[in-house]
């Protein structure tokens, strides 16, 4: 197998894949880190230099440490495998003694950046921080060893030019941004992720202890070490700009420090370099938050990457130099660089207005002038609970992701009425005159219409996020200011469980929330006879909905679910009839890395399958479901051994969940639906209706939001099969890239059917529930069909 496989329970044909691949040890918790054994001592294989080995950065990072006053180490935390991140902390010997004071001077920054402004000359001798971030894709090798280089240049060295920049600079080096990818001889992390496009999602523990970092320090400047471009490749970026940046100040210090990175190379190595700003029209922007670059701008850096040339010793020399010259180019104008740093957050806090780039400053592409300029509303409204929120726990994870990523959070000290919606104290506040409006908004707002922009092009999708709607936390704008009593805070309410009083025959919890879904997974595992309504149902005057989880009367066990996974559990005076027992289902998965992540993390478990393993012509009717997201009857590749396994699997009635237009057509094909398939192009929110009572829709209420990235949608559909999802009939799109939306005949059109034949159940979801692990809300439509097919 490839390093995306199991990270859950052994195949049953695993022997055979022993000797024809690697194989990846089964874990029995769920959601645990992928890891192989025999990859252990594959450090370093086939690269055209001396490159350091991972596992002999610790002694060599400690070797240093021991011997310069000026260096400090410290492990930040462990990658999905389980291997150490190393954060080097360096500056002069008098800086390392006085980190606390520098990182005050920070923070002052935030709490008042008008004071800090006036205080700049006042500093003396004040430090910037300067972050260079290496390698965070694995097989990029030269970014780990040049940072090495680079610590120890400043460790030992004692020219006039080391010591100017120790005199400027607190240098930090995350100086193996991806350990699993160094040793596995892979781009990704030992989960299968890019770490450097999770940064808007921030799933994987490397990319969170990067997040710390930058939220703890506010580095002025973030290199992120890549290749490999020719010639190098120095940001700034081709438009377009993200409206949430306040670019006019980044780009007056970017572009002067790529110029100087750019020269740097030339006279140490007389090598080239393209900076996309001058050179690109389109093709290398800097749209989306999740590169690691771009996030570190909404904490007011001025964020590059680079890209150099050679897999060999040259590309550690260019990246050396290229960062050299960053550094001596702060050293000249740190003043400069620090006070319009400032003047970032100085506009968030007071609310000013953002400027455009200045005309000396814009290249001679500037077509896309006018998506940079945003119009920021007073703040953001998130409700705590019922009845203004679905689920109290997605709203609370955004509250917390907000505070984790150094927004301010406030909460509503009295109820309050807007736009004639009554919202209760404790409710949520994000004022947007704050100093990190820029990223606030980002991950909050619904996004742009982008779709019919002439020629626009992203180099990597999404065009589009919202961490509210695709996570499933309502919210409403506040385009004006009202005046609220808030109180600022520093967690989210966690969820409150319940347990409802008087005699009972049953209970039963609603499946609102993945906590409802991690609850009911754990307690299969425990053993735990649980039930799930097929359809609505009325209990003593009420009504609950499909999807419905129902416990048999144990108080104890009631009470340890309720306060647990913080759900309020209802009594019932019996079990409804029709409710379907549930089990723990045999799970075989052909997924990407999101997919996976979320199975893992809703709690399932399952076993993770690629195309090399399906071809091996494994035995597939052990299980009981098979989710797939990319492989048909007709796929490249696809040998006739592992058609073989396909087909018999679903003659003896296996049940299918299919994902997107790669897994629509196998179902097509093998005959599961009839059913017309198009697809949508570009990436997207949509706005979709949910059928009532539809056992595949339970738990999103009457309309909700989704991904939408070459969706599949359905249409012709044959007897029996039934529509769990359509997007809206009058108003579907919401924000992103789809050209010709409007056009494209998809209002109402299905885009998730499901049918039961027999023994048989079949669900197809069109949309996209497993981009990067993104839009979690949606995944919860995939629990749910695994459920139904207990019917």
């Amino acid at each position: 197998m490839d390093h995306r496989t199991s990270r859950h329970t052994h195949w049953r044909f695993i022997a055979v894949l022993c000797i024809v691949a690697l194989v990846v040890p089964a874990s029995a918790v769920a959601g645990a880190p992928r890891q192989s054994t025999l990859l252990q001592g594959r450090d370093i294989v086939g690269v055209p230099y001396d490159a350091i080995p991972y596992s002999e950065i610790s002694a060599k990072l400690q070797e240093i440490e021991s011997n310069s006053n000026r260096v400090r180490v410290d492990v930040i935390g462990q990658s999905a495998g389980g291997r150490d991140l190393f954060l080097v902390t360096l500056s002069d010997p008098e800086a390392m003694g006085r980190l606390g004071k520098y990182q005050a001077i920070r923070r002052l920054m935030l709490t008042d950046p008008e004071k800090a402004q006036d205080m700049i000359e006042q500093f003396g001798d004040f430090k910037v921080p300067f972050f260079v971030n290496a390698s965070i894709h694995g097989t990029e090798y030269p970014g780990v060893d040049a940072a090495i280089k680079l610590v120890e240049t400043l460790a030992y060295g004692d020219s006039e030019e080391v010591q100017a920049i120790l005199d400027s600079v607190i240098l930090l080096v995350n100086v193996v941004a991806n350990p699993d990818g160094r040793v596995l001889n892979t781009r990704y992390n030992a989960n299968g992720f890019d770490l450097n496009r999770d940064f808007i999602t921030q799933s994987q523990p490397e990319t969170r202890a990067v997040v710390r970092v930058i939220t703890e320090w506010n580095p002025m400047v973030l290199l992120d070490l890549h290749g490999f471009y020719n010639p190098m490749l120095i940001e700034p970026c081709s438009p377009p700009h993200n409206p949430n940046y306040e670019y006019d100040l980044y780009i007056k210090w970017a572009l002067g420090q790529g110029l100087a990175m750019k020269q740097e190379l030339y006279d140490q190595l007389g090598f080239d370099a393209q900076i996309p700003y001058l050179e690109w029209d389109l093709g290398w922007e800097d749209w989306a938050p999740s590169y690691t670059p771009m996030y570190a701008m909404y904490h007011g850096g001025y964020g590059h990457t680079l890209e150099t040339s050679y897999h060999d010793e040259r590309g550690v020399d260019a990246h050396f130099a290229a960062v050299w010259g960053a550094l001596k180019y702060v050293s000249q104008n740190k003043e400069g660089m620090l006070y319009d740093q400032i003047e970032i957050f100085r506009r968030g806090y007071l609310d000013l207005l953002q400027q455009p780039i200045p005309p000396e400053l814009l290249p001679e592409y500037p077509q896309y002038e006018d998506l940079m300029i945003q119009e920021f509303p007073a703040g953001y409204v998130i409700p705590a609970g019922a009845p203004n929120q679905v689920s109290q726990h997605q709203a609370a994870r955004l509250v917390d992701f907000l505070l984790f990523n150094d927004v301010q959070v406030h909460q509503a000290t009295q109820s309050f009425v807007m736009d004639g919606a009554e919202y209760p104290k404790g409710t949520y506040v994000v004022w947007m005159n704050q100093p990190k409006r820029g990223l606030a908004n980002t991950i909050l707002e619904d996004g742009l219409d982008l779709s019919d922009i002439p020629g626009l092009y992203f180099y990597s999708p999404p065009s589009v996020w919202s961490n509210a709607r695709l996570w499933g936390a309502e919210l409403a704008v506040m385009e004006e200011r009202i005046e609220i009593e808030t109180a600022e805070i520093k967690a989210a309410d966690p969820p409150q469980g319940s347990v409802e009083d008087g005699p009972a025959g049953a209970y039963a919890y609603a499946p609102t929330s993945i906590a409802a879904i991690q609850a009911t997974n754990q307690l299969l595992a425990d053993g735990v006879a649980l039930a799930r309504a097929e359809a609505p149902f009325e209990d003593s005057g009420r009504t609950f909905e499909a999807g419905t989880f129902i416990l048999p009367d144990d108080a104890g066990l009631i009470n340890d679910v309720a306060h647990a996974y913080g759900l309020p559990v209802f009594a019932l005076a019996g079990e409804p009839a029709g409710a379907t027992p549930l089990r723990q289902q045999r799970i075989v998965a052909l997924m990407n890395e999101g997919g996976e992540s979320l199975l893992g993390r809703f709690g399932f478990e399952f076993d993770a399958m690629s195309l090399t393993d399906l071809n091996i012509g494994p035995d597939l009717t052990g299980y009981d479901l098979f989710i797939n997201d990319s492989v048909s009857l007709g796929t490249a590749g696809l040998s006739a051994k592992g058609r073989k396994s396909l087909q018999d699997f679903f003659a003896v009635g296996g049940d299918y969940v299919g994902l997107g237009s790669g897994g629509s057509d196998l179902a097509r094909e093998i005959g599961l639906l009839d059913f017309d398939l198009s697809t949508s192009s570009g990436n997207s929110i949509v706005r979709v209706d949910l059928t009532a009572g539809d056992p595949v829709s339970a738990g999103f209420g009457q309309e909700g939001y989704v991904f939408i990235n070459s969706t599949a949608l359905f249409s012709n559909l044959s007897d029996g099969v039934e529509v769990a999802a359509s997007l809206d009939a009058t108003d579907f799109f919401v924000s992103g890239f789809w050209p010709g939306w409007q056009t494209s005949g998809a209002y109402g059109a299905a885009v998730a059917i499901h049918k039961t034949s027999g023994a048989q159940d079949v669900t197809l979801i069109g949309f996209d529930v497993q981009f990067r692990a993104h839009p979690e809300n949606g995944f919860r439509m995939v629990a749910n069909a695994i459920y139904n097919g207990l019917e």
